[in-house]
């Protein structure tokens, strides 16, 4: 089997991860990890037996492909240079801090006629595989989103609606296929100089309603989709990988001891859930691009989507200080 010469750029908690699983992947290898911080960059390489590079740079020509999992500020500049230089491209999200990055981004992957993947994992998680099964994208009257959990340190140069809102964004994209008629959006800032807590509604010009919530100071953890359609109801657990499906109940009125009592019962179906990882699948995918050359299920464009939605919603959160 011909492996994939693959190097992962940064080496914080996400690219630690990255440098696990192209590890364990028998038609990968693992040329070497990246990283400013030595100290925990060769650290990584050690702990998965693979090479230490200071320098990014070090890495062009080595490589066939590359996960670039750095600060959202230096995505722009790194998959560039890496894509100038002929090396398919993961990058996780969001794709770049604006607009015009990412179309130069997008442009020159096309050009080159190369992979361009972002790392919307939760494309990936089992359980979103399983909700495609079931939606009826024509038959969807509403989406609620909720992404929150309590405060941590991992995230430092961006709030929720970039960090956290962005994976409910680009799922609801995808979903709903449909122009977006309005963004509305509102959040605070508790701990920092970025939104804390953000709630964000879209509504598309086919109807649907979209109602996003992202938190990280919230105490309990949850990662939550429901979508109401004409004739049912899902939810999605993304993070116990489980997906409910309530059909249209039968309300029955019962007489007991000359008193009416109001039964209501639920169908309700648990499909199996795979409990794969969703970023195994995600790089496993990847690769699965750069061996074929096929689209990646997530895209620069796709990318593109889900940042400028999150900027908009940005923009309203700061008309509404």
């Amino acid at each position: 089997m011909e492996k994939i010469k693959v190097a992962v750029i940064g080496a914080g908690n996400m690219g630690k991860n990255h440098v696990r699983i192209y590890s364990e992947m028998n038609n990968v290898e693992l040329i070497g990890v990246a990283d400013l911080n030595e100290e925990v960059g060769k650290d990584i390489a050690n702990k998965f037996n693979t090479n230490f590079y200071k320098n990014y740079k070090e890495v062009i020509g080595k490589v066939e492909a590359v996960s670039i999992v750095v600060p959202t500020k230096f995505h722009h500049n790194i998959a560039k240079e890496f894509l100038n230089r002929g090396v398919d491209v993961l990058i996780e999200k969001p794709i770049t801090i604006n607009l015009n990055e990412a179309d130069e981004l997008t442009a020159l992957a096309d050009k080159n006629k190369l992979i361009l993947q972002v790392g919307h994992v939760e494309r990936f998680n089992p359980a979103i595989i399983e909700l495609s099964k079931y939606i009826k994208p024509d038959e969807i009257i509403s989406i609620d989103a909720s992404r929150i959990g309590p405060f941590g340190a991992r995230i430092t140069d961006s709030g929720v609606v970039l960090d956290l809102m962005i994976h409910d964004i680009d799922i609801i994209l995808d979903l709903v296929k449909d122009e977006i008629e309005n963004i509305n959006g509102y959040g605070r800032k508790i701990k920092g100089e970025h939104e804390d807590y953000a709630t964000a509604s879209i509504k598309f010009k086919n109807g649907v309603i979209a109602n996003l919530t992202a938190s990280r100071i919230t105490q309990r953890r949850q990662r939550t989709l429901k979508i109401t359609e004409i004739e049912k109801y899902m939810k999605v657990d993304y993070m116990n990988k489980i997906l409910e499906i309530y059909r249209q109940s039968q309300a029955k009125y019962v007489t007991e001891d000359n008193d009416v009592k109001f039964i209501y019962s639920d169908i309700v179906e648990r499909p199996y859930i795979s409990q794969e990882e969703p970023l195994k699948l995600e790089l496993k995918s990847f690769i699965e691009c750069v061996k074929s050359r096929k689209q990646p299920v997530v895209d620069g464009i796709a990318g593109r989507k889900a940042l400028d939605v999150a900027l908009k919603i940005l923009d309203e959160i700061n008309k509404n200080e």
